[in-house]
């Protein structure tokens, strides 16, 4: 037997999604009542810990097997990494690209985390400084995949620090965060800012993302 939060998914708002000139996200009661337990029970914790479902599910949830699918990598990924090294992939390549809506998220994460914002802002390649020879290697490694630079010289710097395995993981998962900044622009989400909405923002149960 499940034993998933009971959710009631026609109330569940979407945030990252502020306007309709996007693909319209998914009737997620439809959607939900479709997928196997497992996968059932990965939403509803989201929905009982956040109290809403992000933007980028909302949408993707339209192929949820490809979406699911992806959490299950990212998820595997950060496994095999130690978490400021997550938190550095992450930041650096979301600040690289510009991709706002996930920098907020995890920016929260790394305060949540207990980082210090001189910390944060190295992570991100706004300060000099701040991190650590391992830390600054992966930040190095994750630029070279982001921008498809030449990667010898930081996969050298960084194998110093970290096994095959590690390397492998912090490769992966830059292309993973430079594959979903893709599709963030794309869709042109927003960072997700200021209370929670609830269903009533929106006629439809769809809540708007707050205005920058």
């Amino acid at each position: 037997m499940s034993d998933r939060p009971e959710v009631d998914w026609t109330t569940v708002p979407y945030r990252g999604l502020g306007d309709r000139t996007r693909p319209e996200p998914v009737d997620l009661a439809t959607v939900v009542a479709g997928l196997p337990d497992g996968l059932r029970d990965r939403l509803a914790e989201r929905a009982d810990r956040l109290g809403y479902i992000n933007g980028f599910l909302a949408v993707g949830l339209h192929h949820p097997g490809a979406v699911l699918a992806l959490l299950d990598m990212t998820e595997q990924l950060k496994a095999a990494l130690d978490p400021e090294h997550v938190l550095i992939v992450a930041l650096a390549t979301h600040q690289a690209l510009g991709n706002e809506y996930e920098r907020a998220q995890y920016l929260d994460v790394a305060r949540a985390h207990g980082m210090s914002e001189a910390w944060i802002g190295a992570a991100q390649g706004r300060a000099v400084g701040g991190l650590t020879a391992a830390e600054e290697a992966v930040r190095r490694l994750t630029l070279a995949v982001v921008f498809a630079a030449p990667p010898t010289p930081a996969l050298t710097a960084a194998g110093a620090h970290l096994d095959d395995r590690g390397l492998v993981a912090i490769i992966h998962l830059a292309a993973r965060f430079v594959a979903t900044s893709r599709i963030s622009h794309a869709l042109s989400l927003r960072p997700m800012t200021g209370p929670s909405p609830t269903a009533h923002d929106d006629p439809r149960g769809i809540a708007a993302a707050p205005a920058e």
